[in-house]
């Protein structure tokens, strides 16, 4: 069971980003989310439906 924690333990934790990593690409990624979600909204408010 100790050893099922632990395991568990080192799957959990957070773990340091790596500065090698590419930010536009991620900003890119976070910005084209945002805008995906305010569409979507956006059609729901309106009620647009764009299926059947």
């Amino acid at each position: 069971m100790a050893n099922y924690l632990e395991r568990l333990r080192s799957k959990l934790k957070i773990k340091k980003l790596d500065r090698d990593q590419p930010i536009n690409a991620w900003l890119f990624v976070l910005i084209l989310n945002i805008v995906g979600f305010a569409g979507y909204f956006y059609l729901k408010i309106n009620d647009i439906n764009l299926g059947n």
